[in-house]
């Protein structure tokens, strides 16, 4: 930028490169987080129904853990076994804290997840919008600035007086 041009058009390239980073960071949160809360929605409304494919998609790990744990209980009873009888009841019971353990996973971890994704997608869509609202400061300032330039004024002065 020249001097002239800064003198005729009350320029600031640092105002005009803050404009510019502050539009993209407001475009990109915004974007990153509408699809966050988009995804967070959308993965809450299939919760909601019982859609068991997003249950095990969300908690395959913990669910396999808690299958795997109980298998082992299973095996060691069979090597070791109630001399008693009872077994079949024991292993039944075993089935039984397993179900009851990933039931409560689904109802304990499905909420958070979700949860934390839509803080995060409001969180970005927030930035965004604090980012756009500076840059329409920016903006209105550099307006000023070119209002309060020599070539600006003179503009400002011949409309005025006409």
């Amino acid at each position: 930028m020249s001097f002239w041009s800064s003198v005729f058009g009350g320029a600031n390239p640092t105002l005009n490169q803050s404009m510019k980073q502050t539009g993209q960071t407001s475009t990109w949160a915004n974007t990153q987080g509408q699809g966050l809360m988009t995804g967070a929605g959308n993965f809450i409304t299939s919760l909601m129904k019982g859609d068991p494919k997003k249950i095990a998609q969300l908690l395959a790990p913990q669910m396999s853990a808690a299958q795997k744990e109980g298998q082992q209980a299973k095996q060691t009873m069979s090597q070791f076994g109630n001399r008693s009888g009872g077994t079949n009841a024991a292993a039944q019971t075993i089935d039984d804290k397993s179900r009851s353990a990933i039931a409560n996973m689904i109802a304990n971890l499905t909420g958070s997840a979700v949860g934390q994704a839509g803080q995060m997608g409001q969180g970005l869509v927030d930035t965004g919008l604090r980012a756009l609202g500076m840059e329409a400061t920016m903006s209105q300032q550099q307006m000023e600035n070119w209002s309060n330039s020599i070539l600006g004024k003179t503009l400002t002065r011949a409309t005025v007086g006409s």
